[in-house]
């Protein structure tokens, strides 16, 4: 993968762009925001720190929407001169420049915001955008969160926690049948009550910290580049069975090259299922 274009370089951008360059698997990583020397003096800083971390990855500033032509993921991140994230009319006529502009035929939108559901499905509603090539990757920033937990308690190391998140900010489930702690089924590892303590602990960590959100974007991006076969929890707009669109929810899925891959279907119990099936109205 050759380039990855980050619309704006708030806090949110730049660790979307620190996550990329310490990675060093993109060669060209453009931070963009009408406040071009704040994006420019960030690039900086990164294009210094690559020889220590060993990364080779260029990062450039700009203030041109038109630098990010040929990028094979767009991230829509956070301004300079702005404490939010791209959301509202702004962030709207962002998305419309986009999909006027024809860089949806050939990128990947990556909505990297905890708060950027809302702007998919106006830009989905409003905009017709295809719902395959805009995703949002805030829910896997939770997902590593609930890892994080789940291996304290379990007394395992968190790559070894394999899970997934699925629902909306205000009720997100974890499909626990799935889940697993270094190949073994999670539920044979912990206890109803642990595995409620998890989701109760959860429940107050929304939304993930700027960190969280900018390493599960850059892990996106990666795989809008590449493909990859790695299951993520993703904001996404899924068919229902009849045809009709689904709101925005978070997902299990699979990214490439295309956007949205494959989808999964996650073990849900009965009380999962209901919640599931609230958030899909």
């Amino acid at each position: 993968m050759s380039l990855v274009a980050i619309i704006g370089a708030g806090e949110i951008g730049g660790a979307v762009a620190r996550a990329l360059a310490s990675r060093s698997r993109v060669e060209l990583v453009r931070l963009i925001d009408e406040k071009a020397a704040v994006a420019a003096g960030k690039a900086l800083d990164l294009m210094q720190a690559g020889p220590i971390c060993r990364s080779d990855t260029r990062v450039e500033g700009s203030a041109d929407l038109a630098a990010a032509a040929g990028a094979a993921a767009i991230v829509i991140a956070d301004r300079v001169d702005s404490a939010d994230e791209w959301g509202g009319e702004q962030g709207l006529d962002l998305l419309r420049r986009l999909g006027r502009g024809g860089f949806l035929d050939r990128s990947v939108v990556i909505c990297a915001g905890a708060s950027q559901r809302a702007l998919m499905q106006q830009g989905f509603d409003e905009l017709g955008l295809p719902r395959r090539r805009v995703i949002g990757s805030a829910p896997e920033a939770l997902a590593a969160t609930a890892r994080a937990l789940v291996a304290i308690e379990a007394r395992a190391a968190s790559n070894q926690v394999a899970l997934t998140v699925i629902g909306r900010p205000d009720k997100f489930v974890i499909p626990w049948s799935d889940a697993s702690v270094g190949g073994h089924a999670l539920t044979t590892l912990l206890t109803p009550p642990q595995l409620n303590q998890v989701e109760r602990r959860l429940r107050g960590l929304w939304p993930p910290g700027t960190s969280a959100l900018g390493t599960a974007a850059a892990l996106f991006c990666e795989a809008a580049g590449q493909g990859s076969r790695r299951i993520v929890s993703a904001f996404v707009s899924l068919d229902r069975d009849n045809g009709t669109k689904a709101p925005v929810c978070a997902w299990p899925v699979s990214i490439g090259p295309d956007g949205l891959q494959r989808v999964m279907h996650p073990t849900l119990t009965s009380r999962d299922q209901v919640v599931v099936d609230e958030v899909m109205q």
